[in-house]
């Protein structure tokens, strides 16, 4: 029985049709037919010899795999149009068996030809091969029929803008001679035929059964955070089918679905949203990119992010397999032991249930990712896999009263100032902080590594007992002086340093170990005994929010200790910081563009009930915006753990494109010259993925030309000269201007402050802004480098 395919050809152009129907009469024999297709004699121009070659060879391959056919061309002016034609012509499928895959040619083939100019709708040719999926794709799901890029070719002028390559067609120009149009259009025939038609391997996509390891993980992860989590992905050959599956079932339940430059800036990304929305994580990578999550690796575990990080992986036993991390020469495993990661090697599909559960009580520890490198023998197994239920009792560590009470008696009793460090709290945990800090004249700040957990602003009020940030770089001028109270530090006895949630790294103070071991006196609340520092005089080994309503209670607090804790707080609060803020250099120096930004968020604060989340890059730009910035709640700050450069540009997008409110970033030119920029992958997640950024991000890109930390260490502290290490060449854009979906992205350069100007950017809906901000190098502010403390000018006359 002669098998029959079809060529829809949408258009208006005679000359465009009438090629067509040429070329594919090049192809026509005794036994196979062409309906619509002209004679091969009446091709309107001779053919050059490549072209002869092309459709002599078509035609020998169609004689042996395609012998008996009818090939109808259905001609339509809008593509619109062919659906009613196909639906007279093609019979209907039917249903696919539910055990396995339906093949590409168990449906009709169909060859669709458009000449989008005309054949659809759009103002120019991105949007016109947008129209042109859209439209196929209803055709696919309503006719059952197969659609890819070799079964669709869209002719358009050559988009220029942008190269992205669909799914679901393939892009060409339409060519100036109509012999290359008649080439291309029997290859294309030709190709389909041989890659879908005849091809038994070839199934339709959307009738594949989803992956075991695909459904066990998402389930799995749905059961633990129903929407919140999110797969982050970057392609690669073996688990190709995993990230598709995935991919799937995440969009349909509602999930985040993201990508970003490199396997590195997924983990930024679950980084910064289990920080700021606690919200795990699935990341999938290919086979050998164990080693491109870099040192953001070691942070999620450090900030016990939960999650999975799935890599492909070779089968065992293989000599020098092509990017294999596990064989004779090298065992990725030994990577993640170090680590201290848990990580399964997923090779035999008998043994995956039991190795999925203890993959999932491993999730459960609260030791940061669980890793699984998966074999192809895993990764393309389908059906249902039967995971023995997992129960794991959460630990709920608890100190004894008399621990409570002596954390109260501090409170109660002692005239020593009090002050708090908060590490991640949640927003109940924030509360009780916030109501017990004003009960007992506490005073607050936040940290280099964590900013913004507690903040200036909270929904719109003023907390007055934010003092700002405590850190080894950059403490702020307030909460330097309420440690060193007329310039010297308060002995022993006379304050007390609580840090909630906080392992105490040497980042988060401004104090040398032997002054922490012997000189201070530190309460640590924390509820992993392993992270109590070897300092802490009161440790308390608790999970915060039980801690502090067990605390609450007892906490009646002499008037006369508060009184004096607020009044320690009043005479620091408003300390005036480098008077060269005020001066209005060109370019600015970092203490005067963060001062008159500051006047504008405040402003929007007040004004508006502006709140923002602030992403911090490591250097000094970061440190000048955390230490001068009013904040509004928490942010997100490269300076965490491994202090890595760039991981805060990297985070944006995975935190902007799941999150309606406002971001604002600073970046400076060495963190982002590191990494890749991520505004492609945001730009094809904006126009081509339904992604959206419905609050307002603002990215200012610090440029001052050099390494700064690196350079003030050399200059300020060793009193050396700088050299061209520490310079960095930085080219900037000129301005400009795009629209990215329903974003708007806008590139400008920023030599001075205009508040009014920069109000109206931070305000706009649905926006990106990339402020290019030229700064000058300056050693000597922001208390940058402990040296910088003894700065003429920040001493006050006498």
């Amino acid at each position: 029985m002669a098998q029959k395919l079809y060529v829809v050809v949408a258009g208006t152009s005679p000359a465009f049709h009438a090629t067509v129907a040429a070329a594919l009469g090049q192809l026509a024999s005794e036994r196979r037919r062409f309906v619509g297709a002209l004679d091969k004699d009446v091709f309107p121009t001779a053919w050059p010899d490549v072209a002869v070659t092309l459709a002599e060879r078509a035609t020998a391959y169609l004689d042996e795999v395609l012998p008996d056919a009818t090939v109808e061309i259905v001609d339509v002016a809008r593509l619109e149009l062919a659906e009613e034609r196909l639906r007279r012509l093609v019979e209907q499928p039917a249903a696919a068996p539910s055990e396995g895959p339906r093949r590409w040619s168990d449906a009709a083939t169909v060859l669709f030809l458009v000449d989008a100019v005309d054949a659809v709708s759009g103002r120019d040719v991105d949007t016109r091969l947008d129209a042109v999926v859209d439209t196929l794709t209803a055709v696919r799901d309503r006719l059952g029929i197969g659609v890819s890029p070799y079964s669709v070719v869209v002719y358009d002028e050559l988009e220029e803008e942008q190269v992205y390559s669909r799914t679901t067609c393939t892009a060409r120009k339409v060519p100036d001679d109509d012999w290359v149009l008649a080439a291309e259009v029997l290859t294309t025939f030709t190709d389909l035929v041989q890659a879908r038609h005849v091809n038994q391997r070839a199934v339709l996509t959307e009738t594949e059964p989803v992956c075991t390891l695909a459904s066990a993980l998402t389930g799995f992860l749905t059961e633990q955070a129903g929407a919140r989590w999110a797969l982050h992905f970057f392609t690669g050959t073996l688990p190709a089918k995993l990230i598709q599956d995935t991919t799937a079932i995440a969009r349909r339940a509602g999930n985040p679905v993201l990508r970003g430059p490199n396997e590195h800036s997924l983990a930024c990304g679950a980084l910064a949203r289990w920080q700021l929305q606690r919200a795990p994580f699935l990341l999938v990578a290919t086979a050998g990119m164990v080693d491109e999550l870099k040192g953001t690796l070691a942070n999620l575990r450090d900030s016990q992010a939960p999650g999975f990080i799935v890599f492909g992986e070779t089968s065992p036993g293989g000599w020098q397999p092509f990017q294999g991390t596990v064989h004779d020469d090298e065992d990725a495993r030994a990577v993640f032991a170090a680590y201290g990661l848990a990580c399964f090697y997923l090779t035999e599909p008998g043994r995956l249930a039991d190795e999925l559960a203890a993959a999932f009580r491993a999730y459960h520890r609260r030791q940061g990712p669980v890793v699984l490198l998966a074999a192809p023998e895993v990764l393309k197994l389908t059906g249902p896999v039967d995971v023995p239920r997992v129960a794991v009792a959460p630990a709920h560590p608890r100190v004894d009263e008399d621990t409570v009470d002596a954390v109260a008696r501090i409170l109660n009793e002692e005239s020593a100032a009090v002050l708090w460090q908060c590490g991640n709290l949640t927003d109940t945990e924030r509360d009780y902080v916030y109501d017990l800090a004003h009960a007992t004249g506490a005073a607050l700040v936040d940290s280099l590594g964590r900013p913004g957990t507690v903040a200036r602003y909270h929904r719109g009020e003023v907390v007055p007992e934010f003092l700002g940030t405590m850190s080894i770089y950059g403490c702020s001028p307030a909460v330097w002086r309420f440690l060193h109270p007329e310039g010297k530090r308060r002995p022993y006895g006379d304050q007390a340093l609580f840090f909630l949630k906080s392992r105490i790294t040497d980042l988060a103070t401004p104090f040398p170990d032997k002054v922490l071991y012997q000189d201070t006196r530190i309460v640590q609340v924390t509820d992993t005994a392993a992270h109590v520092a070897p300092f802490a005089d009161l440790p308390v080994v608790e999970e915060l929010l039980p801690f502090l309503r067990r605390l609450e209670p007892r906490l009646r607090p002499d008037d006369g200790v508060v009184r004096g804790r607020r009044e320690a707080i009043g005479r620091v609060r408003d300390a005036v910081g480098d008077p060269v803020a005020l001066v209005p250099s060109v370019p600015m120096t970092h203490e005067h563009f963060f001062t008159e930004l500051n006047a504008v968020i405040e402003q929007l604060i007040v004004d508006h009930g502006y709140e923002y989340t602030g992403f911090y890059d490591v250097g000094r730009g970061g440190i000048s915006a955390i230490r001068n910035l009013a904040r509004t709640g928490p942010g997100f700050s490269g300076w965490y753990g491994r202090a890595l450069m760039g991981d805060a540009l990297q985070a944006i997008p995975a935190v902007a494109l799941t999150s309606p409110g406002n971001i604002v970033g600073f970046i400076g030119d060495g963190a982002a010259r590191l990494v890749p920029s991520s505004l492609p992958s945001l730009a094809q997640q904006l126009r081509h993925e339904g992604g959206r950024v419905d609050g307002n991000v603002s990215i200012f890109f610090l440029l001052n030309g050099g390494f700064s930390i690196i350079r003030s260490n050399r200059e300020l502290q060793h009193a050396a000269t700088a050299d061209a290490q520490m310079s960095l060449l930085t080219p900037v854009d000129p301005p400009w201007q795009q629209t990215w979906g329903a974003t708007t992205v806008t590139h400008e350069r920023m030599s001075v402050v205009d508040a009014k100007h920069l109000t109206e950017r931070l305000l706009a809906p649905a926006a990106v802004n990339l402020f290019s901000v030229y700064l000058a190098h300056d050693n000597e502010g922001d208390d940058i480098m402990p040296m910088s403390r003894r700065s003429w000018r920040v001493r006050e006359s006498k």
